[in-house]
C-alpha cells in the first residue's frame, strides 16, 4: 500500500500541556513515532513524526519552544539539513530534511558549504550564542536526506540526546477519525488472511505471529502506539513504542519483522509478535514461561493507537506434530 501519496489530514491544536507548538502552520500529521524504515543506510526506526509543509518548498519551520541552537547539520544521508534547539525544560527539539535556514543562519551555513560544498559538515554553537523564541521561523521546508517530497520530521531527544522520545506526547492533537486495521497475519512464516475465530497452525516450540497492522485514516496510515498479545488470556507479550535509545535507532527488527519494507511510497510492516530480538519497546515478555507442551492456544490480540483507542483480534492456533 502506499504510504504519504495521499496526506492524512489531522488538524492541530495550537497549545499543548508542555507549551510545544506545532513547528508548521495549519499543518498534520503524516507519519507517526517508531514507524519502521527501510531507507538510507540501513533499516532503522523513524525516529519522530511527519509535519505535512503541503508537498512544498520553502514553507516556514518554527520554533516549537523557546531556546538556543546546539548545531547545525548539513548533508546527512538520512536527515539531509538539520537544526537541533535546546530547550529549557531540558528536551532538544530537531528538524530534519530542511532546504534552507534563517536569514541568522543561512550566511553561516554559505560559508559553510563554499568549503566543503556537498560533504557532511556539522556546525556547533555555544549555549545562548543564537537563541529564538517560541514560534520563531528557524529554516525552511525541503526534501534532503532521503525525504521523497517536502515536509517537516521533528524528534524530541532528551539533553544528551541518547534517548528519542515520541513527539506526540508534547502536542496536543484531537483524535482523528479513523479505524485500525489488521491487513494480514504470518504464521510461522505463512501469510494468512485474518479472520475472526478461525484456526490456523503452527510448528515448533511455541507460536511465531506476525501482523501488518496500522490506524488508517482515509487513504493514509500511522504506525501503532502499542500492541499486547495474549494467550488464554495470559498476557504474553507487550510493544510499546514510547521512547527508543539511540543505541537502537537502527535495530528496528525487535519490533518488526523482516518482511517488513518501507522506502519511498511503499510502506507494509509486519510487527514480530515473538522475542527473536529484544529491546526496549518490548515492556513484557513471557514466552520463557510458556508450556511448550500445549497443542492448543486462544490468541487475543489487543492493538491501541496514540489517542489510546483499542480494537481487538482473536483466532486459535493449534500445533502440527
Amino acid at each position: 500500500m502506499k504510504k504519504n501519496l495521499f496526506l492524512l489530514i489531522v488538524f492541530i491544536s495550537v497549545l499543548s500541556f508542555s507549551g510545544f507548538i506545532p513547528p508548521v502552520d495549519d499543518s498534520y500529521l503524516t507519519s507517526s513515532f517508531a514507524e519502521f524504515r527501510s531507507t538510507g543506510n540501513s533499516p532503522h526506526f523513524h525516529g519522530g513524526i511527519d509535519f505535512s509543509t503541503f508537498s512544498k518548498e520553502g514553507i516556514p519551520i518554527r520554533a516549537i519552544y523557546e531556546g538556543y541552537v546546539v548545531r547545525l547539520e548539513l548533508n546527512d544521508p538520512i536527515y539531509g539539513n538539520i537544526i537541533v534547539l535546546q530547550h529549557p525544560n531540558g528536551y532538544r527539539s530537531l528538524y530534519a530534511h530542511l532546504r534552507s535556514f534563517n536569514y541568522v543562519l543561512q550566511p553561516i551555513v554559505d560559508d559553510v558549504v563554499k568549503e566543503f560544498q556537498n560533504e557532511k559538515v556539522v556546525i556547533e554553537f555555544s549555549d545562548n550564542e543564537i537563541s529564538f523564541s517560541k514560534g520563531d521561523v528557524i529554516a525552511y521546508s525541503g526534501k534532503t536526506g532521503e525525504a521523497v517530497k517536502p515536509h517537516c520530521h521533528i524528534e524530541i531527544r532528551n539533553h544528551d540526546e541518547s534517548i528519542l522520545v515520541d513527539p506526540l506526547e508534547f502536542f496536543e492533537i484531537a483524535p482523528p477519525e479513523g479505524d485500525i486495521i489488521l491487513k494480514e497475519l504470518i504464521i510461522d512464516g505463512k501469510k494468512v488472511e485474518y479472520n475472526r475465530g478461525s484456526v490456523y497452525t503452527f510448528t515448533g516450540d511455541y507460536p511465531k505471529i506476525e501482523m501488518n497492522a496500522f490506524l488508517k485514516i482515509n487513504n493514509n496510515m500511522l504506525g501503532l502506539k502499542e500492541i499486547k498479545l495474549y494467550f488464554a488470556n495470559k498476557l504474553m507479550y507487550d510493544i510499546l513504542l514510547d521512547e527508543i535509545p539511540m543505541e537502537e535507532f537502527y535495530k528496528p527488527y525487535s519490533v518488526y519483522s523482516k518482511d517488513s519494507i518501507a522506502a519511498g511510497y511503499i510502506y507494509k510492516t509486519y510487527y514480530r509478535l515473538y522475542p527473536e530480538v529484544l529491546g526496549t519497546p518490548i515492556k513484557i515478555n513471557n514466552f520463557p514461561t510458556l508450556n511448550t507442551n500445549l497443542d492448543f492456544f486462544q490468541v487475543r490480540i489487543e492493538v491501541f493507537d496514540f489517542w489510546n483507542r483499542k480494537k481487538e483480534f482473536s483466532f486459535n492456533l493449534k500445533r502440527e506434530r
